[in-house]
């Protein structure tokens, strides 16, 4: 993660170097990005940029960071919105993180560019049994810790923090698998929304007769 010195810059510098390093990543697939290209981008000394950040793995993993603190508060707004339905808030997302997307179709060229360096899937945490990184959230709380005190536990048969844990991992993992889909086929959308609401049902109601 960057270093203490790059978030003490003013955050409108903070903002040219990320947006900077955006679109190199989405120029080029990851391992063809060039560290001096950010450099000439953000008009900035290759020393500063070394102050800032260790690699570029290190510049990236800042960039989804980011992302991620940032839907972190949409996703506390919209589950303080519909009152602590954590599968409400899974539809809002898909449908949010499809509309962000389409709106930035550089973030989907960063996105192809990351993860499809084998690297990255391993060392941001996207892949089976893994948990997505979920940034703002407290060093010593966990993301399902972080949702239970925010949830409406009452819907759920199951409260213990383990099962819940996994629960939010099927939803989010399912999740991830859809947005992987759509921007793979974006002609598919609609095969896509209903797959994973389909999905999500299953999630919410099971498959055996009660």
């Amino acid at each position: 993660m960057p270093t203490e010195r790059f978030y003490r810059l003013p955050e409108a510098k903070k903002q040219i170097i990320r947006e900077a390093a955006i679109k190199e990543f989405a120029r080029v697939p990851f391992d063809k990005a060039s560290i001096n290209q950010i450099i000439q981008n953000a008009d900035i000394s290759r020393g500063s940029f070394y102050t800032y950040f260790e690699d570029k793995q290190d510049v990236v993993r800042y960039i989804f960071e980011d992302h991620a603190a940032q839907l972190k508060d949409y996703c506390e707004s919209e589950l303080n919105r519909n009152g602590g339905d954590f599968f409400t808030m899974l539809d809002w997302l898909f449908e949010f993180t499809i509309r962000q997307l389409t709106e930035s179709k550089e973030m989907i060229e960063v996105v192809k560019h990351v993860f499809s360096y084998q690297e990255n899937t391993s060392a941001f945490g996207i892949e089976f049994g893994c948990k997505p990184p979920m940034g703002g959230i407290k060093p010593e709380e966990s993301p399902v810790q972080w949702l239970l005190k925010r949830i409406r536990l009452e819907d759920f048969a199951v409260q213990s923090e383990q099962k819940l844990d996994t629960v939010m991992q099927l939803g989010m993992v399912s999740l991830l698998l859809a947005i992987r889909a759509y921007y793979q086929n974006p002609a598919d959308l609609e095969a896509i929304r209903t797959r994973y609401r389909d999905t999500m049902e299953v999630l919410k109601y099971g498959v055996l007769k009660k």
